[in-house]
C-alpha cells in the first residue's frame, strides 16, 4: 500500500484527465516532502492498480515529469526524484499563524459583501429537481460545433490576430460578427465605434452606470427587477424610483417626471418575464425626450423569448439618441462564457471603452475570436433554432404542470423564455417553502430579494412570489417537480383557502 498524500483512489468528479490528476498529486507529494529526493515512486504496474487506473497513464505522467527534470528515470531502479526536483516546484509554505494587527473593517471604505444577493445553495447540483434561473442546458449547447470553433481560432492565422495586446480595442472579426448577425435580430444597426466587448452584461451594465450615475441622481428602476443591477446603482450613490410593472411591462407614468437616468428590461422583463407593449415604448421614448433622461435598455434573456410582440429592441426605434443597449450571448451560449456587448453613441462608448481599459484593459482576445467564428459559421442561427423549440416544450410542459398541481398560482403573462413568475396567496412564504421543497430534492427560487427594500419601516416587501426557471432541467422531470413543490403548498395553505381553490 501506498502510504503517501497520493489517495486511494483519484477523485472521478474533480475536474482534469485522470493523467492530469496523477501528475497535480505526484508533484503535491514532491513539494510537501512526502516523496523525498532520491526516493524511488512506487512501480508503474503497483501505482495503477492501487488508483485503479491504466498503468499506461501512470508511464506517461511518470515520463512526463522525467522530461522536466523532476524526477529521473533509471534501469532497474525506475523512475526516482531528482536531486534538485524541489527546486523546480512551487513551494507551500504557511502563513504567519501571528494574531491579525489589522482591523480590516475600519481600513476598507466600501462595503458591497453586506449587500443583499441573490444566493444559492452550494450543492443545488445534487437536487434532482432543479428549478434554477439562468443555468446553462449542456444537452442543447452544440459542443462539437463550438469545439470546432475553438480549434479553428487555434490556427497559426487566427492566433497572430488574438496573441497580440488590443489594449482598448475588441477582435474586429467579433465586432463584425456581432453587427452582421445579432443586431440585425433585434431590429437595429450600429458602427463599429458604438459597440464595446464586455465580460457579460453584468460588466456592460457597471461600465454604463459608472459613466452614467453620479451621487443624488434618481435613477427610475422597476419593481421588482435584478438585485445586482439595484445594488450597483446604490453603491453609486443613485437615489432610486421604483416602479411598477403590470402584463404589459413598466407603467408609463409621471413618476418618471424627474427621473435622471431609466433602467428598464422591456424586451423580458427581469423577473416578471413580461414583454413592454409597443404603445408603452413609443410613450416612454417621447417622455425620454420631453423630460431629458437616458435609458439603459438591458436586453435580459432576449434569446429565448417568443410571444405576441416582435422581438426588436426599444434601441430600434431610439431616433432620439437616448437609448444605451445592454445585450449577452451568456443565456444562449453558457453563462459561463462571458460575453456581454454594450452599445450607445460613440461619445458615450468611447469613455467606456476608456473605463474598461483601466480596469480589464479588454475581454480575453482568444475568446472574441472562437466566438467570432461561432457566429460567422451559422452555429448561432442553428443553436437558436434548437434552443427556441427545446424550451418552448418546457414551458408548456411547466404550464400545464402548474395549473394541475399549483392551482393557487397567479402566473404572469410569460412570454416564454426560460423561467416563469408566479404569485402564490398571501399566507405562502416562499423562503420557507423552497426550504421545505429543497429538503426533498426540489429547488426552487424566492422572489423576495427582486423587490426593492422599502424606507417605510412599518412596510414589509411581498415574500408571496416564487420565480421557476425551466432551463437546466429535463422536461420529463419538470411536471414530478412540480407536484412536489404542489405537496408543500398545500401543506402550507389553510384550510379556508384550499376551500376556497378547490371551488
Amino acid at each position: 500500500m501506498i502510504n503517501l498524500s497520493i489517495p486511494k483512489t483519484l477523485d472521478s468528479k474533480s475536474h482534469g484527465s485522470l493523467q492530469s490528476k496523477l501528475r497535480e498529486k505526484i508533484s503535491e507529494a514532491i513539494a510537501c516532502g512526502d516523496f523525498e529526493e532520491g526516493q524511488t515512486l512506487p512501480a508503474t504496474r503497483t501505482m495503477a492498480e492501487q488508483l485503479k487506473i491504466s498503468r499506461n497513464t501512470v508511464t506517461l505522467v511518470y515520463e512526463e515529469l522525467a522530461a522536466e527534470g523532476i524526477l529521473i528515470s533509471a534501469q532497474r531502479r525506475g523512475f526516482y526524484v531528482a536531486p534538485d526536483a524541489m527546486s523546480r516546484l512551487p513551494q507551500s509554505r504557511p502563513m504567519a499563524q501571528s494574531p491579525a494587527s489589522v482591523d480590516w473593517d475600519s481600513k476598507l471604505v466600501i462595503n458591497p459583501a453586506e449587500m443583499e444577493h441573490i444566493t444559492h445553495p452550494h450543492d443545488w447540483r445534487t437536487k434532482k429537481y432543479t428549478f434554477m434561473y439562468g443555468q446553462h442546458d449542456r444537452w442543447i449547447f452544440p459542443i462539437s460545433s463550438w469545439r470546432k470553433c475553438s480549434r479553428d481560432s487555434l490556427s497559426l492565422h487566427d492566433m497572430y490576430d488574438w496573441t497580440v495586446d488590443y489594449v482598448d480595442e475588441d477582435d474586429p472579426v467579433l465586432l463584425d460578427a456581432f453587427r452582421r448577425r445579432v443586431l440585425p435580430r433585434r431590429g437595429f444597426s450600429a458602427g463599429t465605434q458604438e459597440v464595446l466587448v464586455t465580460v457579460g452584461a453584468q460588466h456592460a451594465l457597471f461600465l454604463a452606470i459608472q459613466c452614467l450615475i453620479r451621487p443624488g441622481m434618481v435613477v427610475g428602476i422597476e419593481d421588482p427587477s435584478y438585485p445586482d443591477v439595484r445594488n450597483l446603482m446604490i453603491f453609486h450613490g443613485a437615489v432610486l424610483r421604483p416602479l411598477p410593472v403590470d402584463e404589459d411591462g413598466l407603467i408609463i407614468s409621471e413618476a418618471l417626471r424627474g427621473c435622471d437616468i431609466l433602467y428598464v428590461t422591456p424586451s423580458h422583463q427581469s423577473p416578471t418575464t413580461v414583454t413592454l407593449s409597443p404603445s408603452r415604448r413609443r410613450q416612454l421614448l417621447q417622455m425620454a425626450k420631453d423630460y431629458d433622461f437616458i435609458i439603459i435598455e438591458d436586453d435580459y434573456d432576449t434569446e429565448s423569448r417568443f410571444g405576441r410582440y416582435p422581438s426588436s429592441a426599444l434601441k430600434s426605434i431610439d431616433t432620439d439618441g437616448r437609448v444605451v443597449y445592454v445585450t449577452s450571448l451568456s443565456k444562449l451560449l453558457s453563462p459561463g462564457l462571458r460575453v456581454g456587448f454594450l452599445v450607445g453613441p460613440a461619445p458615450f462608448i468611447r469613455q467606456a471603452r476608456a473605463l474598461r481599459r483601466m480596469s480589464i484593459r479588454h475581454p480575453a482576445a482568444n475568446n472574441q475570436r472562437t466566438i467570432a467564428l461561432f457566429l460567422k459559421g451559422g452555429y448561432y442561427e442553428s443553436l437558436l433554432k434548437r434552443f427556441h423549440e427545446e424550451y418552448a416544450l418546457r414551458w408548456r410542459t411547466l404550464q400545464e404542470a402548474l395549473r394541475q398541481f399549483i392551482p393557487c398560482a397567479e402566473v404572469a403573462n410569460s412570454e416564454g423564455g426560460s423561467s416563469v413568475w408566479l404569485r402564490l396567496p398571501a399566507e405562502i412564504n416562499t423562503r420557507e417553502l423552497s426550504k421545505r421543497a429543497y429538503a426533498r430534492d426540489v429547488y426552487i427560487q424566492p422572489g423576495e430579494s427582486y423587490f426593492l427594500p422599502l424606507s417605510n419601516s412599518t412596510q414589509t416587501r411581498p415574500t408571496n412570489y416564487m420565480r421557476i426557471g425551466f432551463s437546466s432541467i429535463k422536461v420529463e422531470d419538470i411536471a414530478e417537480g412540480i407536484a412536489i413543490v404542489g405537496g408543500v403548498v398545500d401543506e402550507m395553505l389553510s384550510r379556508e383557502t384550499r376551500k376556497r381553490v378547490g371551488e
